[in-house]
This record gives structure tokens, sequence and C-alpha cells, in this order.
């Protein structure tokens, strides 16, 4: 358990030899840190820029009709590849933003899509891979290739939630939560996704992937609030893991090593994380 809280739910990647952790704080900015030993963060850095969205929320009573709106906070992503740190999120205008960390102010880009959603970064040599719900709820996915954005490609798969994106060399894993309840995933071979496959788990969060080693590990909050894991491959699956950990947000996960890195926001809004070996 660190030290920090977050009121949402957490990214993580691992680069430059570290683990790489983001989440959005209690004022809603974007923050992160690095950690060398899964224990102790270390040279946090809060950032100006916030993450949120605004709900409306309406409420029938006595033949009248009441309105009101809520701040939802919403977490950033993280990806790392050859040394360099890229983190995402959704704008409080609901655009797209996506910062290169290293390269300053310079690799900060506006990007013209929006979402109520945070999005997902994945990344492998220097492509990053961009996936988000759009405002009418349906799937995108775009690239880049050290410069701008690919058009997105828009998918008819729909979700109320946030998707996660893993790459396997220039392969790319998308999983989503569908409007049913159902976890879906959909694999990349040769630059051209196989039909999605939807699985007979349910959740009414984002999941969280990651490849590692052969496999793809996805996980998510059951809707009993544990954590679940599950390792994944093109037509196969292992059995699902049960945890005792529990949340009331989407988990993150990374490859750091030989190992799987779990991270997620507790109930006490304290950010856990811990280590599991993929599973068989």
């Amino acid at each position: 358990m660190l030290g920090e809280r977050s009121a949402a739910a957490c990214a993580v990647t691992s680069a430059r030899g570290r683990l790489q952790l983001g989440w959005t704080g209690s004022n809603m900015r974007l923050n992160v840190a690095s950690s060398g030993d899964g224990r102790d963060l270390e040279g946090k850095q809060t950032f100006r820029h916030r993450s949120y969205a605004l709900v409306s929320d309406s409420m029938s009573s006595q033949g009248s009709t009441m309105s009101s709106s809520r701040t939802v906070p919403l977490a950033p992503a993280l990806a790392g590849s050859q040394g360099e740190l890229t983190m995402g999120w959704t704008g409080t205008d609901g655009r797209l933003n996506v910062w290169r960390l290293g390269r300053g102010e310079a690799g900060h880009a506006v990007l013209g899509e929006r979402s109520r959603q945070a999005p997902s970064l994945a990344a492998w040599g220097g492509q990053v891979t961009l996936a988000w719900i759009g405002r009418d709820a349906h799937l995108n996915v775009a690239y880049a290739q050290g410069g701008a954005f690919t058009p997105a490609f828009r998918w008819d798969d729909t979700s109320r939630t946030a998707p996660a994106v893993c790459m396997r060399n220039r392969d790319v894993v998308v999983a989503w939560t569908g409007t049913d309840g159902h976890l879906n995933l959909a694999w990349s071979t040769g630059g051209r996704f196989l039909p999605p496959v939807r699985l007979p788990e349910t959740s009414g969060r984002a999941p969280a992937l990651c490849a590692a080693a052969q496999a793809a590990v996805l996980a998510w909050t059951g809707t009993d609030g544990h954590i679940n894991l599950l390792s994944l491959w093109p037509g196969a699956a292992g059995r699902p893991l049960r945890l005792d950990a529990t949340t009331r947000h989407a988990p993150a996960l990374c490859a750091h090593g030989p190992d799987v890195v779990l991270v997620w926001t507790g109930t006490d809004a304290r950010i856990n994380l811990t280590r599991v070996r993929p599973i068989a």
C-alpha cells in the first residue's frame, strides 16, 4: 500500500527500468511518480492539467424532473517504450491529450477527438497506440509512429467505460466492457484485427491489459468489487483468478521483468501495488 491517494483508477507502466505510476488526485490534477522497488514512490510530479467529466443526473418526483451535475474524476493512461514515458488523458473540455513527457511542452499534443471516458495507451518500439470511447460510445483506435496520430479507426463495438490496449511486438490487443456488461477482446495479427471475442466474464468497470511473455493478461473488477485476472492467447484462455483485493474502480496492469504488476485504488482511496506471476 503506497502513501498516495487517487480519486479514480490508476495507471502503471514500466519505463527507464522503473515502475511508473500515474493517478488523478483529489484536486483532479494529474500526477506521475516512479518506483524502483514497488514499495516507495519517488520523483512525484503534479501537473497543472486536470482530468474529469461533468455528468448530468436527472430524477423525477411528483410529476417534476430535477437535474443536477457532478464531477467524475478520470484516470490518466501511461505507456513506456525505448526509455520514453507517454501520458494520455481526457481534458476538462473532453478532448484527448497525449504527452511525451521527456520532450517537455513540445511533446504535448491536444487531439481533435473527444471522449467522456479516459483513454488507453500502449507502446512498442517507436509506435504508440491510442484507444478511446467516442462520444457516440463507439470504440476508436489510432496509431502514431514518432509523430502525429493516424485518423481514428472507428469500430462498430460500443462501451460505456474506457477501453484497454496493449502491444505484443507490433500486434495490438484491445479489451472493453460491452454495454451488456460482458468483457470483449480483439487481437490484431499482421496489422489486421481478428473478429472480437465476447467473454463470459462481466464487469461494470473498464478492464486492464498487458502483454507478458506469450500471453496477454486481462484484469477487471467483478460485479462483487473483487479484482480478477485471466491469461489469454489468440483463441484460448486460462482459468480466471479471483483476488481478495477489492476496488470501486478499474485496476491497472503492466509487465515488469518476469512479473506482472497490478495496481488499484483501494476502497479507502489509497494506491495499492502487488506483483503476480503470469497465470498458466
